[in-house]
């Protein structure tokens, strides 16, 4: 499912729309970063997303190609799995919790990760791709460019 094109093909507009909310980078974070995949999960997260919310951002990152829903029927068997292109942005990621660290006096990142972040982010990337192309294979996902087709 391809997502239309948006107010204009800036490419600033059209990362602001894939990106615009808080809430769309915390998702990312929880996938990439903690590994969160299931719904519940992601509502267990510090920030209290709500359900409507969730199921929202979950649809505009799979309409994206960010994300790929796996499972079905029961609700418990859903979870969502980053794609190539969701790995992408890590980089970017990584930059916005380094300018917070610098920047934001309160903020107080999970140590394992700013750490990984500061040492060795392309190591550190290349450990998250190969940890994701594992578990696409686990769960009958082939990586295909950006994407994962069941």
């Amino acid at each position: 499912m391809r997502r239309p094109v948006g107010k204009s093909t800036c490419p600033m507009n059209m990362f602001l729309e894939v990106f615009g909310d808080p809430w769309t980078l915390l998702l990312l974070r929880d996938m990439l970063l903690v590994g969160k995949r299931r719904p519940a999960q992601f509502l267990d997260s510090a920030e209290q997303i709500s359900t409507s919310v969730l199921s929202d951002r979950l649809k505009r990152l799979e309409a994206a190609d960010m994300v790929r829903r796996v499972g079905g029927g029961e609700r418990n068997q859903v979870h969502y799995v980053p794609t190539v292109k969701a790995v992408d942005t890590l980089p970017v990621l990584f930059e916005m919790a380094l300018w917070s660290m610098e920047h934001e006096p309160l903020a107080a990142p999970l140590q394992r990760v700013i750490t990984r972040i500061r040492e060795d982010p392309a190591d550190y990337i290349a450990e998250i791709r190969a940890e994701l192309a594992h578990e696409t294979d686990l769960h009958g996902c082939v990586p295909v460019e950006s994407s994962c087709t069941r």
